[in-house]
């Protein structure tokens, strides 16, 4: 607030200030005493800018700060190993930043981190990646149509859970969802909350047991345990039965046909599984251990039919209901319709999952198109 008597100072002795200033070259002190001033008020006029500083801590952090914090997030991460979630306030602690939480989730927001979902991959023991990595250097330098010339089928076991009504289809529809856009604090109500995939869900129809198979640009095999359990008695009927009637069908006069499987203990790998190989002439082209991310059926046609039967019942009257057999067979006919040009892509994109196998050494890596996704 001004001292009582205090008065503005006028255009006329701005004018003059600045002129025996600039012009005349007069320190503010002598100004101020030929105008009858105070030297401060002189002083702030002709040689400093008075600025306000906020008050608080800052509102930004350098880039070399944002470095520093990303890199000690990472770490923090790291040493949690999804033991406990790593939180703001922790490492606004360790990296002794003086700044507010929300302005370092700003400044990790514009490098495109946000507080996600942790993805979920198989346990790695270092045996397992040390065969990943064997098989990538081995397979890396392939091209996009080895998959499709070289092997003759892609096999896999799937458990379809069977829906038959508006409410257990509406279920299926709201597992496929990922997500919304919402406002923090918003996302309590319908809409916004789906049920959790862990809990059980009973659909009062028997799951369907389905090994299926691609190659050569259509699904080969498409296969329901009769009485949906798994087994090496049930994996030798499949070798033995329409597996072997799928290759000479798709590949007559070929005397052996090399099929890609998993390293499971209970069919493929089974001694009555191994000994209906040999018997019918097929020759197994093994993945290494816990790596979905090398197998066409798990990593593309399995979703893919699913997402297909979801489109298909997103169209039905609400009233509409299927017997279980029904289901199966629509399953069935959803699986055999897959675009042949899907296929080819899917089988040919092994050898881009093997590049980057190779670069992450045989440790996880990123599946999708674009890195980082």
């Amino acid at each position: 607030m001004p001292a009582a008597g205090w008065k503005k100072m006028s255009e006329e002795e701005i004018r003059l200030a600045r002129a025996w200033y600039n012009d005349d070259k007069e320190v503010p002190s002598e100004i101020a005493e030929r105008l009858g001033r105070d030297k401060s008020v002189i002083t702030r006029l002709l040689v400093k800018k008075v600025v306000r500083q906020k008050q608080g801590p800052p509102t930004l952090l350098t880039d070399a700060q944002v470095d520093f914090m990303v890199k000690r997030l990472d770490e923090l991460v790291r040493k949690a190993n999804c033991k406990y979630h790593v939180t703001a306030d922790m490492l606004k602690r360790s990296a002794r930043l003086k700044v507010t939480v929300r302005t370092m989730q700003t400044a990790l927001r514009k490098r495109n981190i946000y507080f996600r979902k942790l993805r979920e991959k198989p346990c790695l023991t270092e045996q397992d990646i040390a065969d990943r990595y064997a098989f990538a250097k081995k397979y890396r330098s392939r091209t996009k149509a080895w998959g499709n010339k070289t092997i003759h089928a892609f096999i896999d076991g799937k458990h379809f859970k069977v829906y038959l009504n508006k409410t257990q289809r509406e279920r299926a529809a709201q597992h496929a969802t990922f997500g919304a856009y919402r406002a923090p604090g918003k996302g309590l109500c319908g809409g916004y909350v789906k049920p959790k995939k862990s809990l059980n869900f009973n659909t009062g129809a028997k799951s369907a047991l389905v090994l299926g198979g691609v190659g050569g640009g259509r699904m080969l095999l498409w296969h329901t345990v009769s009485d949906g359990r798994w087994s090496g008695q049930a994996a030798a009927n499949m070798y033995a039965g329409p597996l072997r009637r799928a290759l000479n069908k798709k590949y007559p006069g070929k005397r052996k046909c090399f099929v890609l499987e998993d390293n499971d203990p209970t069919g493929f790998r089974s001694a009555k599984g191994i000994k209906a190989k040999a018997d019918s002439k097929i020759e197994p082209f093994a993945i290494p251990k816990r790596s979905p991310d090398l197998s066409v059926m798990d990593y593309a046609i399995w979703s893919q039919v699913n997402r297909r039967l979801r489109k298909q019942e997103a169209s039905w009257k609400k009233g509409k209901k299927e017997t279980r057999c029904q289901y199966v067979a629509r399953l069935r006919r959803t699986a055999m319709r897959l675009p042949t040009e899907f296929i080819v892509k899917s089988i040919g994109d092994m050898v881009r999952r093997c590049k980057r196998l190779h670069e992450a050494k045989g440790g996880y890596f990123e599946e999708g198109g674009k890195r980082g996704c």
